[in-house]
């Protein structure tokens, strides 16, 4: 890890972070949005605009799955750059729906044509990440692309929030424009990664991360944390207006800090768990979950909530890079892709399902609200005793970090 950041790392991940940025500020600018425009100017229910969601996010595993595969057959800069180009043309799409005043199964079918197309890509800078960087400098690197997505993230919104005011085709459009010049990014300086012995067949492939039973328990694990975690965008939101008494700009400041948390503090945060074992940090990472979801429910107003707020956002930026490293690890040169893909279809499935249970949990303990909570929290707890039992199933090649651990051999643990 000697040298500045700069050159620490391979171009290849400046470039990625840079797009990550620009692809996230069109993302968030319009997509969140979308339930909005739907509900009050096209007088859609919320029941089903959020069936339309919920649809779409299954719909998109399928994408995520097929890019694992074909990314490892036929290279990384292949997939990425047909994901990118149907995703424009996805907003585009959208884009015209909406001046031509579409209707809802036009929607949900151009929703789930983006859920695809975004399923194609997604992994696919971290799988190049994986391929470029050396084991004990990932941490690090996963986290500066976390950085420039969680900025884009950050700054989206708020031009966003003013194209609303005036046009949301307009909206849609400059997203349009966002993944296209994303796009010419990885068409014209990124190089692709993929290793000269990379991929088997399919039934040998699938065959073998079955067969990968610490992959498999990993995998279990990181989807029923995925399902604590999705509260924070749903759930919590709603108990801080409802039982947390505080108004929707406080709420507003709350996921502000969530976001300004990563962007200033991951990397530094990533670099000192370099020197502990990945399966420490994603225990320790989700302890904090667990205790950060499970005080919600006692917290009322705002700064009790800021605290719950910190709490698992310190939790997001302990597991977060950990997480990537260790199915980098698990995974051969020629099976990246495949394990990658596969490890997200898992987890997101916890994120598609986590906001019915959440909502079921609040209306099952609406008279003892703190008991939905603690149930998450101790949902967490169970994820952590998974990491753990991990810890004993992997080997120890897998589970190190290699990072300043090189320099202080005795804190590696």
């Amino acid at each position: 890890m000697s040298g500045n950041i700069f050159s620490r790392y391979d171009r290849q991940v400046w470039i990625l972070v840079g797009g990550s940025l620009i692809n996230s500020f069109g993302f968030s600018l319009a997509y969140p949005f979308i339930s909005l425009y739907l509900f009050m100017y096209r007088g859609i229910p919320m029941t089903d605009v959020g069936m339309a969601l919920l649809i779409a996010s299954v719909v998109g595993l399928g994408g995520q799955f097929i890019a694992g595969e074909i990314c490892d057959r036929f290279g990384r800069k292949v997939v990425m750059n047909l994901g990118l180009t149907l995703n424009t043309v996805a907003f585009g799409l959208l884009t015209a729906a909406i001046l031509t005043a579409q209707g809802y199964w036009v929607f949900v079918l151009l929703m789930c044509f983006r859920e695809v197309s975004s399923g194609l890509y997604r992994n696919i800078p971290n799988v190049m990440i994986a391929d470029v960087v050396g084991p004990g400098d990932r941490n690090g690197a996963f986290s500066l692309l976390r950085i420039g997505a969680n900025l884009g993230f950050a700054l989206g919104p708020i031009l966003g929030g003013v194209l609303a005011v005036y046009s949301y085709a307009a909206m849609f459009g400059v997203t349009m424009v966002c993944s296209f010049v994303y796009l010419l990014i990885s068409l014209l300086l990124l190089r692709d990664t993929k290793p000269e012995r990379c991929g088997s067949s399919r039934l040998e492939t699938n065959g073998q991360i079955w067969r990968d039973h610490p992959f498999i328990l990993y995998c279990l694990v990181t989807a029923l944390l995925s399902l604590v975690y999705s509260q924070m965008l749903t759930t919590f939101s709603t108990y801080s207006g409802s039982y947390g008494h505080i108004d929707e700009s406080l709420i507003g400041i709350l996921f502000s800090l969530n976001g300004f948390m990563v962007v200033f503090l991951q990397y530094p945060i990533a670099v000192f768990l370099e020197r502990f074992k990945l399966t420490t940090a994603l225990a320790a990472g989700t302890l904090l979950y667990a205790a950060g979801f499970g005080m919600v429910g006692f917290c009322t107003g705002f700064w009790p909530l800021f605290v719950a707020m910190f709490v698992i956002s310190v939790g997001e930026l302990v597991t977060s890079p950990p997480s990537m490293n260790i199915v980098a690890r698990m995974a051969s040169p020629g099976r990246r892709g495949r394990y990658m893909s596969f490890s997200g279809v898992i987890g997101n499935t916890g994120f598609a399902v986590g906001p019915f249970i959440g909502g079921f949990l609040m209306d099952a303990f609406a008279a003892r609200i703190e008991m939905m909570w603690l149930s998450l929290g101790a949902l967490g707890l169970v994820c952590v005793f998974g990491f753990l039992l991990l810890r004993s199933r992997v080997s120890a090649e897998i589970d190190k970090s290699e990072g300043v651990a090189r320099v202080y051999p005795r804190l590696h643990r």
